[in-house]
């Protein structure tokens, strides 16, 4: 028997896409937001969730007002906050997280994948459970990194992969009809928390010697919306490498 209530919880084109699909396939459930507590109703380079949700009146809850919902599907998506499974009565819950766990748990997810020259990107969608990102994995969608692919790049295709992937998912989901297995602890990288990264400090290169694992950096870094990285005193518009040959843009 499908659950009557589904909640999306997060930010975002991702969030906005999502609740929408959900509107419009699955009408007989009561589809609710959880928006990040920085969502300030403004759209900046990417909607704000809150706004949406308010234009067209759909219904809006804070987190806690999620805790007593029986029958409820949980859905995070680059939601801002800890889930503690224990405050609800649900035990539905999900998470699709922008990496492919186990690696990569925690924050910065997309930024450390260039940084640290994977060659591969994409979506995890896992039971949650008290661990950070820790819980059994249902599904992931795989993707290859583009050479030249810039950190802002690579974000938006991770929210265009999300969708895809719980769009493939939801449905299973909704009847209890999926599978999840545990993630291998052994596979599991460093784990991230928000202070990993000061890209502030992190933009700063002097660059003597420009090679791939420089490219890596600096294209991790490119992120229009929020910074460019600064070389040798110069702001990077691009990073490219072409024709065995790497190459900067500068604004």
């Amino acid at each position: 028997m499908p659950k009557s209530k589904i909640v999306v919880a997060g930010k975002n084109q991702c969030a906005v896409d999502i609740h929408k699909y959900l509107v419009n396939n699955y009408p007989k459930h009561e589809i609710i937001g959880v928006c990040n507590s920085d969502d300030d109703v403004n759209d900046g380079w990417q909607p704000s969730f809150k706004k949406y949700l308010l234009k067209n009146r759909y219904t809006e809850y804070r987190l806690n007002n999620c805790y007593d919902l029986e029958d409820m599907l949980f859905f995070s998506v680059e939601f801002d906050k800890i889930i503690k499974t224990e405050n609800f009565k649900s035990k539905k819950l999900f998470n699709l997280h922008f990496s492919l766990l186990p690696k990569y748990r925690g924050c910065h997810t997309n930024f450390f994948q260039l940084y640290n020259g994977e060659k591969y990107s994409g979506v995890t969608l896992h039971e949650m459970d008290n661990s950070i990102d820790g819980g059994p994995i249902i599904s992931q969608m795989k993707y290859k990194i583009r050479k030249n692919d810039t950190g802002q790049d690579n974000y938006i295709k991770l929210m265009k992969t999300a969708v895809k992937l719980f769009k493939s998912r939801i449905e299973d989901i909704t009847y209890d009809n999926y599978k999840s297995k545990p993630q291998n602890e052994e596979l599991a990288g460093k784990y991230y928390d928000r202070n990993s990264a000061n890209y502030k400090e992190l933009r700063q290169f002097k660059i003597e010697k420009y090679d791939l694992e420089t490219h890596n950096k600096l294209r991790a870094l490119i992120f229009p919306a929020f910074q460019h990285p600064i070389v040798n005193g110069k702001e990077v518009k691009r990073s490219l490498y072409k024709n065995g040959k790497f190459i900067c843009e500068y604004v």
